[in-house]
């Protein structure tokens, strides 16, 4: 009886860490209205926006009044105001509105 106990909770064991090796979902993704799809994930000070599922940027929060906004130095912008998030770059003569995407788990 020792035994089928002594199996059953390795299994178990094994059964979760098994789920631990899974990557979780992390970050927001947004469909924004000129077609693009970012991924961002926010840390700290900072926003790191994966585009189009290729490219990924690092964007630092600038001083704002309201909406953060998430500037680097090649002219990517991403401001958001609470699920809203508006997104340019230097070669879009037009910003672009985005909505949150609910991705599953």
């Amino acid at each position: 009886m020792k035994t089928i106990n002594l199996i059953a909770a390795s299994a178990a064991i094994l059964g979760l860490a098994g789920c631990s090796s899974v990557p979780r979902n992390t970050g927001t993704s947004y469909d924004c209205s000129g077609g693009t799809k970012l991924k961002v994930d926010y840390v700290g000070s900072t926003a790191i926006v994966r585009v189009n599922g290729m490219r990924s940027l690092v964007l630092k929060q600038t001083p704002s009044t309201g909406a953060s906004v998430y500037e680097n130095k090649t002219g990517a912008r991403l401001q958001r105001n609470g699920s809203d998030v508006t997104w340019n770059t230097a070669l879009r003569s037009a910003p672009e509105s985005c909505r949150v995407v609910y991705t599953p788990l």
